[in-house]
């Protein structure tokens, strides 16, 4: 049997089997729902093995169907010195404090070899531009190899943000890759446009073709929608003749 270790912060406690040396992913839906959908896409094209969750009594009354099976709505998954930490709502700001905090305990007793985090910023016109950003001058030294493009400035909102700061008292190394959105709405193309990043950082090999596809059915279902509305919105005979 497994054992379990729980770490318990002030609202929030994990639950999970311990997983050494691993590098840490954090994948929560802020805007555009970035983190969310890499890292079901993550879950599923390395087939990794769920090994606890998150919980608290901040959680809203959330459970997440799966496969027709409810399952915890903050799941912890695992797979060849990769750990996911998957939320699937909004971390409420009350709880992210603590949350990083437990995040951070579990990633010291575990000797974490650094923690990647996914967040996105809003663009006017899209670029298909992956931006970085770390938590300290040797984190970002480490991210030019990869030449991409560092956001000198702005606020990292949500759990991304947290961490970013609770990992850079504990001299954790921690980077957020940024993908570019137009707004709020789930954009499974700007999730794509992570994974090659990710593939090179990790030396992975997750095919993006499933999130392009259900791009491409979301954008053509938006333009049959636009379609109909502008039908629906078209007089029926000229107003001058």
């Amino acid at each position: 049997m497994v054992d379990m270790v729980e770490t318990s912060v002030e609202c929030c406690k994990i639950i999970s089997e311990d997983v050494k040396n691993a590098i840490v992913l954090e994948g929560s839906p802020e805007l555009g729902l970035i983190g969310n959908i890499l890292g079901w896409l993550l879950v599923e094209e390395l087939n990794m093995k769920q090994i606890g969750y998150i919980d608290s009594k901040e959680f809203p009354p959330l459970a997440v169907l799966y496969k027709g099976v409810a399952i915890h709505p903050f799941r912890i998954y695992s797979k060849d010195g990769i750990v996911l930490f998957l939320s699937d709502f909004i971390i409420p700001p009350n709880v992210s404090y603590d949350m990083s905090n437990a995040i951070v305990n579990w990633m010291e007793r575990n000797n974490s070899k650094g923690l990647i985090t996914f967040n996105s910023m809003v663009v006017m016109e899209k670029t298909d531009t992956v931006a970085v950003a770390a938590n300290s001058k040797d984190a970002l030294k480490y991210l030019e190899e990869y030449n991409l493009p560092i956001l000198p400035f702005g606020n990292i909102n949500g759990l991304s943000g947290a961490l970013l700061t609770r990992t850079a008292i504990k001299n954790i190394p921690a980077s957020c890759l940024f993908a570019e959105v137009l707004n709020q709405y789930p954009d499974p193309r700007a999730a794509a446009s992570l994974v090659n990043v990710l593939n090179r950082m990790l030396d992975i090999d997750v095919n993006a073709q499933p999130l392009l596809k259900e791009a491409d059915e979301i954008e053509e279902r938006l333009k049959e929608l636009a379609k109909r509305v502008q039908n629906e919105n078209e007089p029926d005979s000229p107003i001058y003749s």
